[in-house]
């Protein structure tokens, strides 16, 4: 079915739809009423708990439902979040407070650094540590500086964790990265220049985001931040590249836009424009938006507009909590979705020759969503049989020079 076929919201599960009414700060008082009627009807509990932990919003749901209608919500269910966001509360305070110790010892060793995510987050989106989970500190270093980053964390008591990869280098979902544990109190550091997955990647260490940082304030000491900006575009292509599957990503996209109503949006989407992002901000935006009524200024909404196969592909995300899972777009379609969020016709098809390169399931077995599974699949008939051929019959010295006329990344 194209993307572009799809025209009206695809319909939740009532025990996520009442979620997605209570992760977000601001509640209307129209959609009040609609949470106090909702936990009036008949609702699996353990299906409710179980979708607010795996989303990440306990907090802002906790929050919600304990301030609209305790009243309301039986006693067990809302003493469990209760627990929860009280210890989550803790660990977040404990990880910030890590954070400015390390942010203070890596500055004075002449390592540049900017946390992402997270605690600087928590505070320049929500306002308040306690409304964000978080359970590591991810932190921005110069690709020439991560050896010397890390010889400073390991002094402070941390460990590397054990990978068996030569250099102590992940190459994961999250991408390549460094990661470093402290057991009391218990911290995980996570040392990042790039953000990577399968046929994915976006570079972290650009001289705008050093050029930009701001201070955040934690724990009443400072420590760098990324600007509104260029935090919004890292956000949205985060989300992106885990297919949306979580909503505290689309909570994180609408809670900053709500902090922020000032943002420069000539200066968002003309960097999204230079680092090929573009699809990916505007998916971001249109579900924080629609799911969770973001603001938006009207030149933004003009924009969106103007894109309908984006808006139709949001109407998918988060696949988790549709009341048909098969409807959705998942992070294992991830290869379709960043096929289908290129910003031109020519990264587009560069790209899907390089998903037939690598015999990817979005070109050979492409999902029913996906509007170019035609085309790209009899692409690929052409090109998957005549690789393997040349998988075969050359050396790999000559199949790398081969290959070089079709980029990854």
């Amino acid at each position: 079915m194209p993307a572009r076929s799809i025209t009206k919201q695809l319909p939740l599960l009532p025990e996520a739809e009442l979620l997605v009414w209570c992760a977000r700060t601001v509640v209307s008082d129209e959609l009040k009423r609609s949470i106090r009627r909702r936990v009036q009807e008949s609702l699996d509990w353990s299906i409710v708990l179980g979708m607010a932990r795996y989303h990440g919003v306990c907090p802002l749901f906790y929050r919600n439902l304990a301030a609209l209608c305790s009243d309301l919500v039986p006693a067990k269910p809302l003493t469990q979040l209760r627990q929860k966001v009280q210890a989550d509360a803790l660990l977040n305070r404990s990880l910030a407070q890590e954070l400015v110790i390390l942010c203070d010892v890596l500055i004075s060793s002449g390592v540049s650094v900017i946390p992402i995510k997270g605690a600087t987050l928590a505070a320049l989106a929500y306002g308040d540590l306690a409304l964000r989970e978080f359970t590591d500190l991810d932190l921005l270093i110069p690709e020439g500086s991560i050896a010397e980053a890390q010889r400073v964390i390991l002094s402070l008591g941390y460990e590397r964790k054990a990978n068996g990869v030569e250099g102590h280098q992940l190459e994961d979902k999250e991408g390549p990265h460094h990661v470093l544990i402290k057991k009391r109190p218990i911290s995980r550091v996570d040392l990042q220049w790039v953000m990577a997955h399968q046929h994915f990647t976006f570079r972290l260490d650009r001289p705008e985001f050093w050029r930009s940082q701001i201070p955040v304030t934690l724990e009443g000491k400072t420590v760098p931040g990324l600007a509104p900006e260029i935090l919004l575009i890292v956000l949205c292509v985060h989300g992106s590249k885990h297919a949306w599957e979580q909503l505290k990503w689309v909570c994180d996209v609408a809670e900053l836009l709500r902090a922020h109503p000032a943002l420069d949006w000539n200066q968002i989407f003309l960097h999204a424009s230079s680092w090929q992002c573009r699809g990916m901000l505007c998916l971001g935006l249109s579900l924080a938006h629609r799911l969770l009524d973001a603001p938006l200024p009207e030149m933004v909404l003009a924009r969106l507009k103007c894109d309908p196969d984006t808006q139709a592909l949001s109407l998918r995300m988060p696949a988790s909590l549709l009341k048909d899972y098969q409807e959705g777009i998942n992070e294992e379609q991830a290869g379709a979705l960043y096929f289908s969020l290129k910003d031109s016709w020519w990264e587009r098809w560069r790209f899907g020759l390089q998903l037939c390169r690598a015999h990817s399931r979005a070109a050979t077995d492409p999902p029913l969503w996906f509007r170019w599974r035609t085309s790209l699949t009899c692409l690929a008939r052409l090109i998957v049989p005549v690789h393997r051929v040349i998988k075969r019959l050359l050396s790999p010295a000559i199949r790398g020079t081969l290959n070089r006329w079709v980029p990854s990344g």
